[in-house]
Order: C-alpha cells, then sequence, then structure tokens
C-alpha cells in the first residue's frame, strides 16, 4: 500500500502558506487575483505566467498556492503515480461543506470504493434508456419555447429544462412544483461556493449561510427517496445507487446515496447549463457553423439514439470539443500535496495547494491555431490539434478523479442541442456586444442570460 493511504492525518493539518521561495505575486491583501479571475481567468493566468513562468506562487480569496501551468503538469497532478497529490484536500475549503461525501472531496482507495458505487449508473444498458428520457423532456420543452412572446433569455430556459431532465434521469421524479425550491437549493449552493464570508449563521442572510440551506434541503429531499427507490424497479441513476451494497451485502447508508446524488446532479446540471449556453451563443455568432450542424441533424430525420453519439455526429462532436477547449466546466482544478514535492525545479512543501488550468492549457498558442476564435474544425480530421499532448484538451480532468458523468454530458449536450436545430434558426439581437460579458466562475455564463431571436423552421 502506497504512503498516501496511510497518512490520514494530512486531512487535519492546515495548508501551508510559506510560498516565499517561489516566484509570484500575491496580488491584493485577501482577496488575491480572485476579482480579475472571475471576469477574465485566462488573461490573468496568462499574464502570471508570461512574467514568472510555468511553476509561481499566488493567491485566491486569503489561499495561498502555487499555479503549474500547461500539459505537462496537468498530467502530473492528474496522474499523481506517487499519491502526492489529494483532491479532497485541493477542494475541502472551498467545497467540502456543500459537497460532504462527493467524489471531489474523497481520496484514494475510498474514492475508488466510493466510485464504484456510481459506475453501474453509468453502463452502457443504463445510458440506452436515459436517451429516450432526454429526448422526450427536450422536445416537448423546446417546441415550447417556440411560442413564448419577445424577450426570449436562453439561460434560465435551459437551466430549467436540465433540471426537469436531471429530476427524471437522475432521481426518477416529474416535478412539478417541487421545480421552484430544488432550483434555489441548487442556485444558493452554488453561490455559497463563492462566498467570502464563510460562516453558517443564520438571520443575518449570508450567502454562505443560504448555500447551506440549500445544501440541508437537497440532503433531507433525496434521503427521503431512497427506501422507496430500493423497493421500486426504476432505471433512474438514484435507484441504482440506492441498491448498490457494501462487500457484506448491506445497503450504503441514506446519507451517502444522497451526498453523491447532490454532487453528481449539481455537476452535471451546472456544467451542462454552461455549455449549452455558450455553445448557442456561438452558433448565433457564427450562422454558418449553425447551419451546417442543422444540415447534420437533419439528415438523421429523427432525434438522436444512443449509438448516434459518436460518430454519426461528427461536427456535433467537435463543437462540443471546441465549447469545452474554450470554456471548460471548471476553470482550474485544485489539488493539496500530502508531503513535500518538486515542481518545475521548485520544492513545494507539504501542504501546499497547487492548480492547474484548463482554460490555460486549452488556449496556449503554442499548440491551438488562433486559440480565441471558436473553430470547431481544429478537431476535425486533418487538424486535431488536441492530440498534440496527451494532457493538452482536459475539460473532464484525468486520472483517478476523470469525471465520471463525461459521457453522460456528452450525450445531454448532444441531444439537447439536435432538438434546438431541427425547430429553430437562432440568432443575437441587432447591436449585440462582441465580445459579450462573460462570468466564468464557478461555471462559464453570460451576463445578460443570452437573449436570443428565435426563428421556427417549420419541421422537427
Amino acid at each position: 500500500m502506497k504512503a498516501a493511504s496511510l497518512e490520514h492525518d494530512y486531512t487535519h493539518r492546515p495548508d501551508n502558506k510559506d510560498l516565499s521561495h517561489l516566484p509570484g505575486a500575491y496580488g491584493l491583501p485577501y482577496l488575491g487575483m480572485m476579482v480579475p479571475l472571475l471576469k477574465n481567468p485566462y488573461e490573468v493566468i496568462k499574464r502570471h505566467y508570461d512574467r514568472y513562468g510555468a511553476v509561481s506562487r499566488t493567491r485566491l480569496t486569503g489561499q495561498h498556492m502555487v499555479w503549474a501551468l500547461g500539459p505537462d503538469y496537468n498530467r502530473e497532478l492528474v496522474m499523481d503515480p506517487q499519491q502526492v497529490y489529494s483532491a479532497r484536500m485541493g477542494y475541502d475549503a472551498p467545497l467540502g461543506d456543500f459537497f460532504a461525501g462527493g467524489l471531489l472531496v474523497r481520496d484514494f482507495a475510498e474514492h475508488k470504493f466510493h466510485r464504484r458505487i456510481m459506475q453501474t449508473a453509468f453502463k452502457t444498458s443504463s445510458m440506452q434508456h436515459y436517451v429516450h428520457s432526454v429526448n422526450e423532456i427536450s422536445a416537448a420543452t423546446v417546441e415550447r419555447w417556440g411560442k413564448e412572446s419577445s424577450g426570449f433569455r436562453y439561460y434560465p430556459h435551459i437551466k430549467e429544462l436540465l433540471l426537469d431532465v436531471g429530476a427524471r434521469v437522475f432521481v426518477g421524479v416529474n416535478l412539478d412544483n417541487e421545480i421552484a425550491p430544488l432550483n434555489k437549493a441548487f442556485l444558493d449552493m452554488m453561490a455559497g461556493t463563492l462566498a467570502i464570508v464563510r460562516k453558517d449563521w443564520p438571520g443575518l442572510g449570508l450567502v454562505y449561510h443560504r448555500g447551506m440551506n440549500g445544501r440541508r434541503y437537497l440532503e433531507q429531499y433525496f434521503q427521503g427517496l431512497v427506501p422507496q427507490r430500493r423497493r421500486d424497479e426504476g432505471m433512474d441513476m438514484m435507484s441504482h445507487f440506492s441498491k448498490e451494497t457494501t462487500e457484506e451485502g448491506q445497503y450504503f447508508p441514506d446519507k451517502v446515496v444522497a451526498d453523491h446524488l447532490i454532487f453528481l446532479v449539481l455537476a452535471a446540471h451546472d456544467t451542462t447549463t454552461s455549455a449549452l449556453t455558450m455553445a448557442s451563443y456561438y452558433l448565433a455568432r457564427h450562422p454558418e457553423w449553425q447551419e451546417r450542424l442543422r444540415g447534420e441533424v437533419l439528415g438523421l430525420d429523427r432525434s438522436l439514439a444512443y449509438d448516434d453519439l459518436g460518430a454519426n455526429v461528427p461536427l456535433l462532436e467537435q463543437t462540443f470539443h471546441e465549447i469545452l477547449r474554450m470554456h471548460p466546466p471548471v476553470p482550474q482544478l485544485m489539488r493539496r500535496t500530502i508531503r513535500e514535492t518538486e515542481l518545475g525545479g521548485y520544492r513545494i512543501p507539504a501542504d501546499t495547494m497547487v492548480a492547474i488550468s484548463p482554460i490555460f492549457s486549452h488556449r496556449m498558442p503554442e499548440y491551438w491555431k488562433e486559440p480565441q476564435r471558436f473553430d470547431p474544425d481544429r478537431f476535425g480530421p486533418g487538424r486535431q490539434e488536441h492530440k498534440q499532448h496527451p494532457y493538452l484538451w482536459v475539460p473532464f480532468g484525468g486520472g483517478a478523479h476523470k469525471c465520471i458523468g463525461l459521457h453522460f454530458a456528452d450525450m445531454l449536450f448532444k441531444c439537447v442541442m439536435t432538438e434546438m436545430l431541427r425547430r429553430f434558426r437562432f440568432s443575437l439581437p441587432a447591436n449585440y456586444p462582441d465580445p459579450p460579458s462573460i462570468i466564468h466562475f464557478p461555471f462559464a455564463k453570460l451576463t445578460d442570460d443570452l437573449p436570443l431571436v428565435l426563428e421556427p423552421l417549420g419541421r422537427a
């Protein structure tokens, strides 16, 4: 057994803040680089890289940390062959309270054990079942969009659609009157992850407290469904999780099931909401690409089947990959060292926060042609720029912590976008700003919720 699996005391030690031997800058007192990073993470990180190199020190909301930038360091942290880097401690401070018990905040053998609970929910037979539900909900919901009056804004509509999908596919329920409190709980949780004052104190209107209330609401809601899911023959993800057993044949506790579901639903919901919103913006901005994709999906003359998701929609696949390149679900991935190590010739003490940055790697001009330009063909035959280094394009991370739901996210993006392309030609309002205002944390979204003009095509 490797040393890291025995060093559980690492979870009780404070962060190392002495990084004075490294090049870099901390920025503003306490806040550090956080404010500019929220607005334009790539530009902030690139300026730091150009001035201080691939390995440097910085600070984000009181947290001293090391940036390790580029595909070689992506590989070092996500593969972690010597078990030097803890994902649990990398995310515990900002996310631990909200995602307690989720895969994100588990390490090594414990992580591997709990990941097994979730594997059944993503096997091929399960995915084939999910496609039908996603198509049914997407087709009916997108059809209704065309009947709305002017002033359509994409982000709240796609967020509600995907929450409905999540309820049906993940939990096996129709939301009806429950959609508003569930949506509020998710929104409050995500806002809480960015709170500066991190106190769960009632009566003061604190963002963190509202976020924790959201977590408590979801925990109670999901735990209440577990006993029924064990009795029923459902095909939703919660039914799969609820029926998993330990080696002794015992069900996992209801809270463990709820913990995993909270993390999975929120991660899948918000990351796909972000990807579809940004894709809709770029396709409205680049109508030539919208028409190419429409020709591809209309050529199928039906909704997507599971077997279509790869070779049958190559342009849609390239577009999804390009959106994830430009706006990865998480702009930076965090770890904390368990023991002293070395990066780029620098000594990195134990208990040091280290971050890699997909959004930086995804726009490095030495690898990508015109990296700021939307160009799905860069993933197509003859170019395949992402294959220059196996850890250059890492929107889903890698190694043991590679996103367990990546194939589900791929399916969800393609199915929903197909239904939209089949029904509407969509464009931006006149004089829409270029570039638009985007906020990048916790997930990329346009600050105006993306107004779109929908032109029905008269066929579906």
